[in-house]
């Protein structure tokens, strides 16, 4: 009787915790997807599942965005595994290599399943199928669900972007009526600029895994990195005819990816497909969605061990809660959500029916890693050099982001010079950064350095190249044989002295020597550039050096010497003292050649018709980088321009209406004349080449005809044929001119070029041409056949006079992503120097 009396209760007690968990919908008070649901409710509800499934369920917070919100993740799995979560994640690391402990990795563990939501905050289906998801892992009726997370550990990641989610979701609410509208026309589909798609500054976030340049991937990836997860999913939706994507993935695949990661995308489709063939989906695999790029929410997993995939439903921000496709059909978010639900169900199945092959395969990469064997390099060696100790900097930051680990070297070797492009000897300094191959991190490592990365199909989805030596401006070797490791690698610590002297002095040769610029100007100071390298001592200042003397800085006669102590230090820059005007070669420090900084008042045209990624680049350049005050103005706004303060007017990416009107852009002339200057950026230079003044001419394409007749060219070959005259993103190294002010601490640069547009030179009357693509001056990635005789012998950057103002036209995206490292610097000398000294 006892006993019967004990179960129960137990049977009770049981039945009164289930019967307080609520479905999404009775939670929410609407079925799922039938409205849009706001970030703060979709976080109560995975709070409401923890409190109420506490042994199988538990929330952690690893973040905060831009403007506030939470960034969560809910573990989902058995009571016995979530007991030992901690235990887990430790051994899961230890099988990575990643957790030296002195303790033996145990193969016998849970996978980790992770799922992410929303990273692009107007597809709503996936944060909106998660709901779905928890609600089916954690319901005790669902036995199926119970036996595969005695298997794995489930992570979820309801949403990455909840700044972007939110911004859509509150729009879209605000115009919706009580019933949907289907019709396309309707002001429900149509988001005004920028859209729900990126964060608060208009990033991409699925583009910033490997980068992170912003708050929300900085904190997600720290995150990520603690966990290593042996399968990651990333939810997308994209256009409304197309119905829905899966894995495999399409090619590229780059060579790194094992034969396992292959593989098990293929058993993970084919089981998927057999999923939706039942329920009459319809989808498609193995096009469009590649895996080459390292930094999107599936490729950078892949290069950690992880099996990174693409999940892809017909929807995103015109879809609203329900569109009327091109069959006529109305696609709506309960439909959208059902299918990433059930694809998000299906990951778990597959998952935990072969959990012991998914930990040994994991365990089996990270071996290879460790070994080398996942290398093409085995060594990446970068140059120390004192007029680069800040890019370094900067690298190492990178990579130590990244878990890279990085080492001094010692002795000579032989490998490819990034620079020549050539095998050549070298002899390594004991301050010379080494990144060893054999490392946890090798995939990844490969895929960021190495010189040329095979692409085995060019129709790819993003930029062919990103080699870091290129992007950060730094001279590098990679070696076949491993280099002999030093230490761990330490950068020098920079602890500055001032005397109490007549000024002090900063070499102008990397972006943070502009931050602090940027920092004395703010607050001030009267600061000077030199137009000419000068020489004290044994140090050479090159061109662009900055000067801060007593004279003219007396109200801060007391305090210049601790400001610039701290923010050398903060910015880890070398800061000189100097003890007299006089120079030991170059230009005296009373010269007309060293020329004051007049601090800028800087404004940018953003809004409808500009480019959103563009604008937000410089934006967060400005508001984050360079921490310089920036006035954003809608360019709908032209006419209520306050133009008196405006000294550089920056023009984004984007169409300007106002210079086809002939008074406005009459009036935008003056300005300029008047001593205005301007930075116009990519397809902004465009629109300025057809102004009457202006000095930029696009270069005419070849047009010549083919040598095939076109009836000859097979329909089918349509798409790549097109590719000849066509590039995704490839790095030319451009000639420069060093002596101009665009160019002051410079001594080479490489270009991202992602479009078919070269300018034409121009005449000594006419401008300055800084920057020019030459002969041969491809250095990586893809570049159509036709597309490559004809990116040559063209200008990329270049500078006009207006009258006293100024026009710098940067035809290619010097901040690209804000992971362009080299080119921050050349958007401060645009910004501080150019046309100082006309």
């Amino acid at each position: 009787m006892k006993i019967r009396l004990l179960f129960f209760l137990l049977l009770c007690t049981t039945v009164t915790g289930w019967a307080q968990l609520k479905s999404p919908a009775e939670f929410l008070g609407y079925p799922v997807g039938t409205k849009l649901t706001p970030h703060w409710k979709l976080i109560s509800y995975y709070k409401h599942v923890a409190e109420q499934s506490p042994k199988t369920v538990r929330m952690q917070q690893y973040g905060t965005t831009n403007e506030g919100r939470p960034l969560y993740v809910a573990f989902i799995s058995s009571e016995s595994n979530i007991n030992r979560l901690e235990e887990i994640r430790q051994n899961n690391l230890r099988l990575a290599h990643s957790l030296n402990d002195g303790k033996q990795a145990n193969e016998q563990t849970p996978p980790i399943i992770w799922m992410s939501n929303n990273v692009h905050g107007n597809e709503s289906s996936s944060a909106e199928a998660s709901l779905l998801t928890l609600y089916d892992l954690v319901n005790p009726a669902n036995q199926k669900a119970q036996q595969w997370l005695e298997k794995t550990v489930v992570v979820i990641d309801p949403c990455l972007n909840p700044d972007g989610t939110d911004r859509y979701v509150n729009w879209y609410n605000s115009v919706v009526g009580d019933q949907l509208n289907a019709r396309r026309d309707a002001r429900e589909h149509h988001e005004p600029w920028p859209g729900g798609r990126p964060n608060h500054y208009y990033f991409d976030l699925n583009r910033d895994w490997a980068w992170q340049t912003q708050v929300e991937s900085q904190q997600r990836v720290a995150f990520y990195n603690k966990w290593l997860p042996q399968v990651h999913v990333d939810f997308h939706e994209q256009g409304i005819n197309n119905p829905y994507f899966f894995p495999p993935a399409a090619e590229p695949l780059h060579e790194v990816i094992t034969p396992w990661q292959r593989a098990f995308q293929e058993t993970i489709g084919r089981f998927n497909a057999r999923y939706f063939d039942e329920k009459g989906w319809l989808y498609f695999t193995k096009e469009r969605f590649d895996l080459f790029y390292p930094s999107y929410g599936d490729t950078y997993p892949t290069y950690s061990g992880s099996i990174g995939m693409t999940y892809e439903q017909a929807g995103n921000g015109s879809a609203g809660l329900g569109v009327v496709t091109d069959e006529l059909d109305t696609l709506t978010l309960v439909d959208r959500a059902i299918h990433h639900h059930a694809s998000g169900i299906n990951i778990v199945q597959v998952s935990a029916e072969h959990a012991p092959k998914l930990i040994k395969e994991f365990r089996d990469f990270y071996n290879q890693a460790v070994s080398g064997k996942l290398s093409s390099y085995q060594s990446y060696v970068i140059k120390y050099e004192d007029k680069h100790a800040a890019k370094l900097n900067a690298l190492q930051t990178f990579l130590k982001n990244n878990d890279i680990q990085t080492y001094t070297a010692k002795g000579s070797f032989k490998g490819y010079n990034y620079t020549t492009a050539k095998e050549e000897s070298y002899s390594c300094t004991e301050k010379d950064l080494v990144i060893p191959a054999n490392q946890p991190k090798a995939a990844l490592i490969r895929v960021l350095f190495e010189p040329h990365a095979k692409l085995n199909d060019s129709v790819t989805y993003d930029i062919t190249a990103w080699a870091m030596p290129y992007v950060y401006g730094l001279e590098a070797y990679a070696t076949k044989s491993p280099v002999a490791l030093g230490k761990p690698y330490e950068r020098d610590s920079i602890r500055n002295q001032l005397s109490a002297t007549m000024g002090y002095a900063m070499k102008w040769n990397g972006f943070a020597v502009a931050q602090i610029t940027s920092e004395l100007l703010k607050k001030g100071y009267a600061v000077k550039y030199s137009e000419e390298s000068f020489t004290i001592g044994n140090e050479v200042f090159p061109s662009g050096s900055v000067v801060i003397l007593k004279k003219g800085n007396e109200k801060f006669t007391n305090s210049i010497a601790q400001e610039l102590t701290v923010l050398g230090d903060r910015y880890q820059i070398r800061i000189y003292s100097l003890q007299s005007s006089y120079v030991d070669k170059g230009r005296d420090f009373g010269s007309p050649s060293v020329v004051k900084i007049k601090a800028p008042k800087v404004a940018m045209f953003t809004g409808e018709g500009t480019s959103s990624i563009n604008s937000g680049e410089i934006w967060h350049y400005f508001d984050r980088q360079l921490k310089y005050p920036i006035t954003l103005i809608n360019v709908g706004d032209y006419d209520r321009t306050d133009w008196s303060k405006v000294d550089v007017l920056i023009l984004p990416s984007g169409k300007y209406p106002f210079l086809k009107d002939k008074a406005q852009s009459e009036q935008f002339t003056k300005w300029i004349q008047a001593g205005g200057k301007v930075i116009a950026m990519q397809t902004a230079v465009d629109q300025l080449s057809s102004q009457s003044w202006s000095s930029m001419k696009l270069v005419k394409k070849d047009t010549i005809l083919p040598t095939t007749p076109k009836t000859t060219v097979k329909y089918g070959d349509r798409e790549r044929n097109a590719l000849t005259n066509y590039t995704a993103g490839a790095i030319f190294k451009l000639t420069i001119d060093p002596t101009h002010p665009l160019m002051f601490g410079y001594e080479s640069y490489y270009t991202l070029k992602q479009d078919d547009k070269i300018y034409q030179f121009a005449g000594n009357d006419k401008g300055w041409n800084v920057g020019y693509i030459g002969e041969n001056a491809r250095t990586s990635g893809f570049v159509g056949e036709k597309l490559t005789k004809y990116l040559k012998n063209g200008v990329v950057f270049a500078v006009q006079a207006v009258g006293k103002g100024s026009v710098t036209y940067l035809t290619d995206d010097i901040i690209f992503r804000n992971f362009w490292e080299n080119g921050k610097l050349m958007m401060a000398n645009a910004t501080f120097f150019v046309g100082n000294a006309q």
